[in-house]
């Protein structure tokens, strides 16, 4: 497949879009992001199971100081650093495929609830970067802070909603690239090979026999050629782009997708994001996780 073809395929991809795909990607694993969490007198919930991160903190922070900590597995964590209000981890490589590791923390001021349990799951990219844990009644502000955050989430909700309708009634071709703002007079879709310069870490499950960038003026994608040199099938599930600038990308909706078969070779995967011009920058890392947790790392990921 020349350069050029590859670049229409993606003409139509751009345009082409899923509404229904939103709704029916698969959750991750585990939590992300920044969390804010409350402990409740009553009975306990099952623990929440918060992502770490190979070579990046997760920080819990505790609204009551504590009595002491018990971390399943502590030796094998990278670094494991406590306060009287707080615990910082970071997971060691050689974690990753492992099942989770149990945190109990206790509280000293011997109210209840006495003690706080989580499950900590090591994730090839995504982290749980700082997470309140939140025991007593919240001052006004916070709850400000969670309505806020809240109307945030929907509004960000309604504005990609928007974007897919819109995606859906544009017309095809060239003709729906620009009516969906997706290129402009000065810039269309460009593509560069970068298989010579691309990265495999160790651990990745398949094998990248070539892939591309792509930009366009609202977008950014990654295709791959993979290639299944395990004995098991592996279902593309969700991705995470890391640039070095600190930004973090997640993956427009992907569309389901037949599982790589054992032995299949060159298997086209596309992963698509909404970048501005200035985003994306530089040298970027691209993990791309399957549904059985197995995953495919990419270092030296540059965009046109």
């Amino acid at each position: 497949m020349t350069p050029a073809s590859r670049t229409g395929l993606l003409l139509l991809a751009l345009v082409a879009g899923n509404a229904g795909a939103a709704e029916n990607t698969p959750r991750a694993p585990c939590e992300m992001g920044d969390l804010r969490i409350e402990l409740t007198a009553g009975p306990p919930s099952e623990p929440p199971v918060l992502c770490t991160s190979p070579e990046l903190t997760t920080t819990l922070l505790f609204d009551t100081k504590l009595l002491r900590v018990e971390l399943e597995g502590r030796e094998r964590f990278h670094r494991v650093m406590e306060d009287t209000h707080g615990l910082t981890l970071v997971p060691s490589g050689a974690m990753l495929g492992e099942e989770p590791l149990r945190l109990t923390v206790y509280f000293a001021d011997g109210a209840g609830p006495a003690s706080a349990s989580f499950l900590m799951m090591v994730h090839p990219a995504l982290t749980a970067r700082q997470v309140d844990v939140l025991r007593h009644t919240r001052p006004i502000a916070l709850y400000e802070l969670a309505e806020r955050k809240a109307q945030t989430t929907a509004q960000r909700c309604e504005e990609e909603k928007t974007r897919l309708r819109a995606e859906l009634d544009s017309p095809g071709g060239i003709r729906g690239l620009r009516s969906a703002g997706l290129v402009d007079q000065s810039q269309g879709v460009r593509v560069h090979d970068i298989t010579a310069s691309i990265k495999q870490k160790p651990g990745s499950v398949l094998h990248i026999s070539s892939i591309w960038a792509y930009r366009s003026h609202r977008r950014i994608a990654v295709e791959m050629l993979l290639h299944n040199q395990s004995t098991t099938p592996w279902t593309a599930m969700d991705a995470l782009l890391r640039c070095e600038r600190g930004e973090e990308l997640r993956p427009l909706p992907l569309s389901p997708t037949a599982p790589i078969l054992p032995g299949q070779i060159d298997v086209s995967t596309m992963v698509e994001m909404d970048a501005t011009i200035e985003s994306a920058k530089g040298s970027c890392t691209l993990t791309l996780w399957g549904t059985d947790g197995r995953f495919i790392t990419l270092g030296n990921v540059t965009f046109p």
